[in-house]
């Protein structure tokens, strides 16, 4: 007579597995959809003052909450630093554009101590405008197509530019915010 011994049942756990896996999916997915809808995520800074300011503008005004998610849609990441612009300016588009792989990548260079307070949103929301105003255009991808987008729209001399569209961006995020 042959012995026969029971097998433990195994459970199969992959429906278990895949079920995690799955909230895992739904929680990063949750998590990028409320970064897109504060409009910060191609808006970035690492200096924790200008990240600081960047949040206040985005909480304080519609016309920089616009300016954030307008940036937001397109190919484009900007990044805010602090550094100083030429010419004694508080802030400024810096003159060069890299790619990675089909993102445009700027620079803004914001100086802190020369904008205090109300005056670095402002400012921050300035320099936005002019990164939104080159990434509008899909023509521009070197830094030598993005100087010569500004002197073609905006000349102020052989260094500098300037657009109205800026310069109110600016003042009614003073305005809204302060």
């Amino acid at each position: 007579m042959a012995h026969t011994t029971q097998q433990p049942r195994l459970i199969d756990r992959r429906p278990l597995a895949l079920s995690a896996i799955a909230l895992v999916c739904l929680s990063v997915t949750v998590h990028v959809t409320a970064a897109d809808q504060t409009g910060i995520r191609r808006v970035r800074a690492e200096n924790p003052l200008l990240a600081d300011a960047i949040a206040q503008g985005v909480s304080r005004s519609a016309t920089f909450r616009r300016l954030i998610e307008a940036i937001d849609a397109t190919d484009g990441l900007v990044y805010v630093l602090d550094g100083r612009c030429g010419q004694g300016v508080r802030a400024c588009l810096h003159m060069s554009l890299e790619l990675s792989g089909g993102t445009r990548l700027l620079r803004i260079v914001v100086n802190p101590r020369r904008a205090p307070g109300c005056e670095l949103l402002a400012s921050i929301a300035h320099e936005l405008q002019h990164a939104l105003e080159a990434l509008g255009n899909p023509n521009v991808r070197t830094a030598f197509g993005l100087s010569s987008f500004f002197h073609q729209i905006g000349p102020e001399g052989p260094r500098r530019f300037e657009t109205p569209e800026a310069i109110q961006r600016g003042v009614d995020v003073g305005k809204e915010a302060c």
